[in-house]
């Protein structure tokens, strides 16, 4: 799916997060923020999801503000983004995770939902990898270490399946499956 608007939300996307790379690897966020857009539109998602897929961590990690969002991609998109925004530090990292996992579940918009559930698929793709190719090392880049990241994960997937359907589900499972025989053979 190609749109000005997707168009303007890859523009956007690239100009907030920069140069910048991921916590923990090489890859920049552009590329992360990029690949969430394809998954969504890889299952189906509609032109306000692949836009919002593209700005999902905009609001939490750029200086990027709600009412670029508003102005140049509308209400929807917004709410959708920030759907998925987590609180801002200092607030502890596991009430950072239930409070993004609450207003998920509370969220009106599959899309959200949808958005969500791309960006895990990617996330773990990219952990997988992370934990095959530098192990321990991998694990020591993130606050929640590997029992905190198991958590996350899976509660996020369990919520989503509780709450919902969609066809992207059985990808963020297989994702999870793979994560979690990564974790298990690492300990």
């Amino acid at each position: 799916m190609f749109s000005p608007r997707i168009e303007l939300a890859i523009t956007t996307a690239i100009e907030a997060h920069g140069l910048r790379r991921r916590k923990a690897g090489s890859a920049f966020e552009a590329t992360h923020a990029l690949s969430v857009g394809l998954i969504v539109s890889d299952f189906g998602g509609a032109e306000n999801s692949v836009v919002a897929a593209l700005l999902h961590d905009t609001l939490e990690d750029t200086l990027l503000n709600q009412e670029v969002i508003r102005d140049r991609f509308g209400d929807y998109v917004l709410a959708i983004v920030t759907d998925l925004t987590e609180p801002k530090k200092p607030v502890a990292w596991r009430r950072r995770k239930e409070a993004y996992i609450e207003c998920l579940r509370q969220s009106p918009r599959d899309e959200s939902r949808t958005v969500a559930s791309a960006d895990k698929i990617h996330n773990l793709s990219s952990m997988v990898a992370g934990l095959e190719n530098q192990g321990v090392t991998f694990i020591d880049m993130f606050t929640a270490g590997l029992e905190g990241m198991v958590w996350f994960q899976r509660e996020v997937h369990r919520m989503l399946t509780k709450e919902w359907s969609h066809p992207i589900l059985d990808e963020h499972g297989r994702q999870l499956e793979r994560f979690l025989l990564a974790a298990k053979n690492l300990r």
